[in-house]
């Protein structure tokens, strides 16, 4: 993880959200974001704040496991992340960035990106 002086309040976003999905509570989840935002990933995007909860229950039926936060990054108002994951059994790289207004997300983009098995 980097040391910039961001990292901690990026890492306590990141771990609020696991905690938050974990718990299955995609209603307080996607309070977290604007009313406005939007959501990108490659095989949709989810335009407001209902679609964002609707995604987020989605991805709920994966069984997603989050593991090591292998990296992340923030400058000014955007936060750039890599996590190990593990999504319908299946290890991945979980790799986007997130966009602050007002203390919300207004835009976020994540991509799952297949790794080998690791032992």
């Amino acid at each position: 993880m980097t040391t910039d002086n961001g990292t901690a309040i990026a890492a306590d976003f990141l771990s609020t959200q696991v905690q938050l999905l974990e718990a299955g509570d995609t209603a307080t989840l996607s309070l977290r974001y604007a009313e406005d935002a939007v959501f990108v990933r490659f095989d949709f995007v989810a335009y407001g704040r209902q679609a964002i909860k609707e995604m987020f229950d989605g991805y709920l039926k994966e069984n997603p496991e989050v593991g090591d936060v292998a990296g992340v990054k923030i400058t000014d108002d955007v936060l750039m992340y890599q996590a190990s994951e593990r999504l319908g059994g299946k290890l991945v790289w979980a790799v986007g960035t997130i966009y602050f207004e007002d203390g919300l997300v207004k835009r976020q983009t994540a991509a799952f990106v297949d790794r080998p098995y690791e032992s």
